[in-house]
């Protein structure tokens, strides 16, 4: 029996099943929580926040030569190979801009603003050590950004790579984190998919009981604001595109994830208000997951 071929973006490294005993040969700490399935194949019980917690820091210590990735227990912590696959695809989208003729961009030169880093910092980590682009990450939660500064200070390959800004105002996205003529080459963006606290936590239920479990983990957890806003997704994202309007000139893409397809059509009517704006959709997959990557610039 072949497996299926993999879907993942093709400069993605993170192609087929985890290779569980090189990474514990990277990362030991990650030894005490690998079980064998029904075939004796090596896995981790995806249930286990620590266990989800250690493969993740394993996976940048291995692919992204991370020392030390840590997070308190209530933070997201995301499944690296999507968050990669967003990187690559986005950085298609830079290679496309005239200054780049058709060369993905690498080095210090190229900046990207990540709204809503959290404190796993995941998207910086990835584009810094991917393609040592120069990274801004906002959040409205500065308990976050101390976290994910912990992270930056503790490796010296982030260190002057990577900075942070709070968002004083949660309602507003690029104002006050985008300055007087500074350029973004890219902004990134993964929006808080609820849209309240309660239909959050009967998500994650449901979730734990799919899987038999009566314990909630962190991989299926987050902080309020990494999970839910007033009016979830569509309500985020169509602020995004009415703010990027004023920024028109200072970002190359605008980029964001919809994860819901009830709200493509809705945000592309949105942005074919503006006459002047180019959109393209992406899809991606990853493994039986699949989402929409909504990119746009003005010209």
């Amino acid at each position: 029996m072949t497996s299926e071929p993999s879907k993942l973006h093709p400069r993605n490294p993170h192609h087929g099943r985890y290779d569980l005993p090189t990474l514990c040969a990277k990362y030991p700490a990650l030894t005490p929580f690998l079980t064998r399935t029904p075939t004796g194949a090596a896995t981790i019980d995806f249930s286990n926040s620590q266990a989800v917690q250690h493969l993740n820091a394993a996976i940048l210590a291995s692919y992204y030569q991370i020392d030390f990735w840590q997070l308190p227990s209530g933070y997201l912590c995301p499944p690296i190979p999507g968050r990669a696959d967003y990187l690559h695809y986005a950085a298609d989208l830079l290679g496309q801009l005239p200054q780049h003729q058709g060369q993905v961009p690498q080095g210090k030169q190229v900046r990207m603003l990540d709204i809503g880093c959290g404190a796993n910092c995941i998207y910086p980590i990835l584009a810094t050590r991917s393609f040592g682009w120069q990274v801004v990450g906002s959040d409205i939660d500065q308990q976050a950004l101390n976290i994910a500064n912990t992270i930056i200070n503790a490796n010296d390959r982030l260190k002057g790579m990577i900075s942070l800004r709070l968002q004083a105002k949660p309602l507003q996205i690029f104002q006050s984190i985008i300055h007087a003529q500074e350029y973004f080459d890219l902004v990134v963006c993964n929006p808080p998919f609820y849209r309240s606290a309660a239909e959050a936590q009967a998500v994650n239920q449901q979730k734990w009981q799919k899987l038999g479990k009566a314990k909630q983990g962190r991989n299926f957890s987050g902080n309020n604001n990494e999970l839910w806003c007033d009016g979830g997704e569509l309500a985020f994202i169509s602020n995004m595109i009415k703010e990027s309007a004023l920024f028109a000139k200072q970002v190359g893409w605008f980029t964001t994830l919809v994860s819901q397809q009830k709200h493509h059509n809705l945000l592309l009517a949105l942005l074919t208000q503006y006459q002047t704006v180019e959109v393209k959709q992406l899809k991606m997959q990853q493994g039986q997951k699949s989402s929409l990557l909504l990119t746009w610039r003005f010209h």
